[in-house]
């Protein structure tokens, strides 16, 4: 009998010599059931609260999930337990014997129930980011066959231009004129042959996601919640790995738009007879015509939420690229969905554009009527920056391209603003006379506002950041970091030794807090709790810091990048 003979048939007559077709599956048994046997099964004091699925069903599940053990191997009790402090799976006699001293243990079947929500939150966000890879992979396919008939044409164009200027000279300069049409032709083909591969290696992982997304939706439909659970790591990580690829080559250059054009001898007219080449052909890279979205929310995935996937123990820095900016007081960053730096010279009216390489891009004005605005800078979305006026005349927050540097419009405040953070679809911000000052943005000019209760009254030339949930508040004062919620209720504070005179502050997709120590000069990070802090850098590290005053801030699909990397994209400058 084969193997497929033998999975197909009961596993229970099995063992009494009996062949009988299977027609359920129990995951938890992990036994495959006939019609009489199923019966039992649901009748059985020990075995009626189990699950089964048709063997149908089961058999479409992906092959690592229909792998995945549902008994502890030591004790072979159902696995029922997380251990987060142990990042593994529990019986209940693993509980007793190993985990007795862990705080945070998770039943799964409670957690990922449809009452918690997590069970479709899981699928449903690595849904979004096949969704998003599909659709970006198929936005590049489509930019490089684009290219490819554009490559076409232009070699087509080329081809007019070398008959025209042919027509004009005689018959000695045909070989000539062959020898550069072949020429062309060859590139051509070179680039042709050179964007295909890239179609190649992009209908490819156009594919990957394709067969993960077969695979997400039979989990879906079919698998037990500890194999949506277990399963959901590895969907993340393949997910994951496709979108790196995809990223690896577009960040590599390999979707830059290809040209070619024809130059001729500019002494062709008067030198018919003594000319040695007719022309040549360049090819060329120019700006994507393309760029990628990356839509799904990062920040509800299921193994974030229940494993804490960023403790502050993990976060280490270490200094890869200085960027040397030739102006004294800087007081607010922020970085574009492209990577471009955009730096705020504090009370110089002034914004100054940099590569994500470091390579100064622009320097540019914010209000040509104004002088000495400028405090601090917030993201709106991922190509809009908003500014806040600082303690100069006009009391406004302007909002900013950041591709153009346009100002795109203005909002009056009646009060000046230092501090400022940007979230559901509010301007929170530092005033000079009411406190910390929350502006509704769907009301007209901001004429809907509230001060957050508990607040400090004078929190002028302090930093604030948020998240959906949270507001952060730093304030030099008295060396302090305190976390509110909307309503103005503080859920914790955080003072200490390592800490001294608050200034920058920003987040990552953790919620973990990170702080800029002006005084202290060091970086420190928070968990979002406010229970634990680590110095991320000190005065024995390999990269010192005088006086920090400013960490970049960008939207969330960033900042697990942004954090992690953080000798890359976090900015620190002394404040003169």
């Amino acid at each position: 009998m084969t193997t497929n003979e033998i999975e197909s048939c009961c596993n229970i007559c099995l063992t009494r010599y009996q062949n009988k077709l299977a027609e359920e599956y129990c995951p938890q048994c992990e036994e495959a059931l006939c019609g009489d046997c199923e019966h039992h099964h649901k009748i059985s004091k020990s075995t009626k609260s189990h699950q089964t699925i048709s063997l149908e069903k089961y058999n479409k599940l992906p092959c690592f999930i229909k792998q995945m053990k549902h008994n502890c191997e030591e004790h072979d009790c159902f696995l029922e337990f997380y251990c987060k402090a142990h990042d593994s799976l529990c019986c209940k006699l693993c509980l007793i014997s190993g985990h007795k001293e862990c705080k945070e243990t998770i039943f799964i079947e409670d957690f990922l129930t449809h009452s918690t929500g997590y069970q479709p939150v899981a699928l449903d966000n690595i849904e979004k980011s096949l969704k998003d890879l599909e659709s970006n992979i198929c936005s590049a396919i489509k930019d490089r066959n684009r290219n490819l008939t554009e490559l076409r044409e232009q070699k087509q164009k080329i081809s007019e231009q070398i008959k025209e200027k042919r027509q004009e000279i005689n018959t000695r300069l045909d070989n000539l004129e062959d020898a550069l049409l072949e020429k062309a032709s060859a590139m051509e083909d070179e680039y042709c042959l050179k964007i295909n591969k890239v179609i190649a290696k992009l209908e490819d992982e156009k594919k990957k996601v394709d067969e993960i997304i077969e695979a997400v939706a039979s989990v879906k439909m079919f698998a037990s919640n500890l194999q949506i659970f277990m399963g959901t790591k590895t969907f993340q990580e393949n997910v994951s790995t496709n979108e790196i690829n995809v990223q690896v080559l577009y960040d590599n250059g390999n979707l830059n738009n290809i040209t070619m054009e024809c130059t001729f001898n500019e002494k062709l007219e008067e030198l018919r007879d003594e000319v040695k080449v007719f022309g040549d052909i360049k090819g060329g890279n120019c700006d994507k015509h393309i760029s990628f979205s990356w839509r799904g929310d990062k920040s509800a995935q299921l193994y974030k939420s229940i494993l804490g996937a960023n403790s502050i123990e993990n976060i280490n820095v270490r200094l890869i690229r200085k960027i040397n900016i030739d102006v004294n007081g800087l007081s607010g960053c922020v970085i574009s969905e492209s990577g471009n730096m955009m730096f705020l010279h504090k009370h110089n009216n002034s914004l100054i554009k940099y590569s994500r390489n470091g390579i100064f891009i622009s320097k540019s004005v914010i209000n040509p009527q104004a002088e000495g605005i400028g405090f601090e800078l917030a993201l709106i979305d991922f190509n809009t920056v908003a500014v806040s006026s600082g303690g100069n005349y006009p009391q406004q927050i302007y909002l900013i391209d950041m591709n153009t540097t346009k100002t795109s419009q203005i909002f009056q405040l009646g009060d000046w603003c230092c501090g400022l953070s940007y979230n559901n679809n509010s301007f929170i911000c530092c005033t000079y006379m009411n406190g910390i000052k929350i502006f509704d943005r769907s009301h007209d000019n901001l004429t809907n506002a509230r001060i957050l209760p508990n607040a400090p009254g004078m929190v002028d030339k302090t930093y604030v950041t948020s998240n959906k949930n949270h507001i952060f508040h730093t304030n030099w004062r008295d060396h302090s970091v305190v976390c509110y919620d909307f309503s103005g209720q503080v859920q914790w504070k955080y003072c200490d030794s390592i800490l001294r005179q608050p200034s920058g502050i920003t987040l990552d997709s953790y919620s973990n807090i990170y702080v800029a120590g002006s005084e202290s000069n060091n970086v420190v990070v928070i968990s979002k709790d406010g229970k634990q802090a680590k110095e991320l850098n000190g005065a024995k590290d390999e990269f010192q810091i005088h006086a920090p005053f400013i960490l970049i801030k960008t939207k969330t699909y960033f900042l697990s990048q942004t954090i992690r990397e953080l000798h890359s994209y976090l900015t620190l400058h002394k404040i003169y």
